[in-house]
Parts: C-alpha cells; structure tokens; sequence
C-alpha cells in the first residue's frame, strides 16, 4: 500500500462514524488479502500481507456482541476467514494460496457489501437506533377482505 493510499485512509478514518469504520476496516481487509495474493507464497511480503489482514479480522471480530445473534453468525464467518488466511500462508505454490485467500475475499467482499447497502440508507439506521418497533399483520376491513394493518404504537392498542 503506498503511502498515498495510508494518508487517504488516515482522514478518512479521522472523519468516519462507527459505522463507516467498519466499511473502512473491511476495505483495508480486503487490500492486505490482495497484497497477500500477488506477493510469492511463503515470502516475506505475502507473510507481513497475510499478518495485517489478520490484525484487520481481529479488529472486526472485537466489535462484536456476542450477546446478539447475528454477532455468533458473523463470528463464525471470521474464524472461517481467518482459517483460510492461516492456511494460504501456509501453501507452497501461487494456486493453493490464491484459492484460500479467494475464499476468504469472496466471503468478505459479500459482508463488505452489505454493511455499505446499511450504511446507505439511512432511516433504517435511524429506526435501528431508536429501536423503533412495528406490529403488522391482516385484518378484515367492513367489506369482509383482507386488509394490511401496521400499528407503531408500543402499548399495541393498549392504553397504560
């Protein structure tokens, strides 16, 4: 990575929200797994390669809450991730490598993804955060159909 590409992602980590660290975390992921796959198996530029890509997963894998599902999902995919990292380090020729850290890139470009289409819209992040709550289902209108309903009240049409 040149020193360019650092100062970049120096301010841009200045100016980013949790969020946006995290896109930035996968970027830099992702960068490091590429150095890894064009640099010579075993060599000391695909080993320093492979080794911040792992602190970058480490990095990643700390934000996690455990407490929440989705967290024990993503957990996995990492300790898989970071098995494929181990393992391409450990290849001989360009082509065992380079299907290890493939995975890996492929499983985190995917996560990558999603987190940037999270980022993007914003008033689903506003309602994650507020943790605003709404009960929908169907109901029969006077006409005997079905109709949608969605109620966002808490008390769910009880009055306290």
């Amino acid at each position: 990575m040149t020193q360019e590409l650092k100062d970049k992602y120096i301010q841009r980590i200045n100016e980013a929200s949790p969020l946006q660290l995290t896109i930035i975390n996968y970027e830099l992921l992702l960068a490091n797994i590429l150095d890894g796959r064009k640099a010579a198996p075993r060599s000391a530029e695909c080993t320093a390669a492979l080794d911040k890509a792992r602190e970058c997963l480490a990095t990643l894998f700390t934000t996690l809450d455990m407490n929440i599902e989705f967290s024990k999902d993503l957990a996995n995919l990492y300790l898989y991730v970071n098995k494929c990292i181990i393992h391409a380090g450990m290849r001989r020729t360009d082509d065992e490598k380079n299907v290890m850290l493939d995975d890996a890139a492929k499983i985190l470009s995917e996560l990558k993804t999603a987190w940037q289409t999270l980022a993007a819209d914003e008033n689903l992040l506003a309602k994650m955060a507020e943790g605003e709550q709404t009960y929908a289902g169907l109901t029969y209108g006077k006409d005997g159909k079905l109709e949608e309903y969605q109620d966002f009240d808490p008390n769910k049409g009880y009055k306290a």
